[in-house]
């Protein structure tokens, strides 16, 4: 199966409504149609109204489960009810033709640390997939709002392998200071190599990746070519006449494909290379 980046209009979308994870204030106006597959395989469906997520300050809320629990009508006019998330594995959102907007899955969460020693997270974050193939990419952007001001803080990513119950997070972002933020592609490479573990040839190509991150020269293109990402996603916007708000949303948009397509770009050798 080859792999499939899925950032169009579905992602898009879930961005717009499942973000500010941690911050902002939770949207009730729009009630669209939902679908909750829950945890025993039943369905719920209804009006989606909003979530409950992580109260507190930095670094404390990542180590919470990144929601709490789902609110939703049964009908338009009736009064919400709660789901707890812990029995919700999969949300989807629906236009008033009942084609899928927006999705995201519940995770339960791995990490890998540098000496590839596998830790159990005991945590669950809900993430739209972006990337459909063997190896699975999930994905979010982070703002901080202050009042009514957003900013885009990092995109963070996690991988599954399609046939593991489990994500594992490339970047362990409770652990992350927020100074080595920019630096969350030197920190990956025993999850994919995890991910892979079953295909000797994708730990070839693990190897030479790894050297590559040693190389100066390659961490400097690297990170210069984000940095272009960034600028060209703020004139871009600055040429929209977008104010500050919408101007993070770009950014955050831009990175993410970036981030996204870099992260792809190394399964697409573990897709290329492995039969299974």
């Amino acid at each position: 199966m080859n792999g499939k980046i899925l950032l169009l209009l579905l992602c898009l979308g879930t961005g717009k409504i499942f973000s500010q994870q941690y911050y902002g204030k939770k949207q009730v106006n729009d009630q669209p149609k939902a679908e909750f597959i829950l945890e025993d395989g039943t369905k719920v469906n209804g009006f989606f109204v909003g979530y409950n997520y992580p109260n507190g300050t930095y670094p404390g809320f990542f180590d919470k489960d990144n929601i709490y629990s789902f609110e939703y009508k049964k009908t338009p006019g009736s009064f919400a009810e709660k789901l707890s998330a812990k029995d919700v594995k999969s949300l989807k959102i629906f236009d008033d033709h009942d084609d899928v907007t927006s999705a995201i899955e519940r995770l339960d969460m791995k990490y890998v640390d540098k000496n590839g020693k596998v830790e159990d997270k005991r945590k669950r974050s809900f993430q739209p997939l972006l990337y459909e193939g063997k190896i699975q990419i999930y994905g979010s952007n982070i703002d901080i709002c202050t009042n009514s001001i957003c900013n885009y803080a990092y995109s963070e990513f996690y991988i599954r392998n399609a046939k593991d119950d489990f994500a594992l997070m490339p970047v362990d972002y409770d652990k992350m200071s927020l100074f080595s933020i920019g630096s969350m592609y030197d920190r990956m490479v025993q999850s994919f190599r995890y991910a892979g573990r079953n295909c000797p040839d994708f730990q070839k190509y693990m190897d030479s990746f790894e050297a590559k991150l040693e190389d100066k020269a390659f961490r400097k293109e690297t990170n210069e070519r984000f940095k272009q990402v960034r600028k060209q996603a703020y004139d871009d916007a600055k040429k929209q006449g977008y104010k500050h708000n919408q101007t993070q949303q770009v950014i955050g948009d831009y990175m993410l494909r970036a981030y996204l397509e870099f992260y792809a770009g190394i399964i697409k050798e573990y897709e290329k290379n492995c039969p299974y």
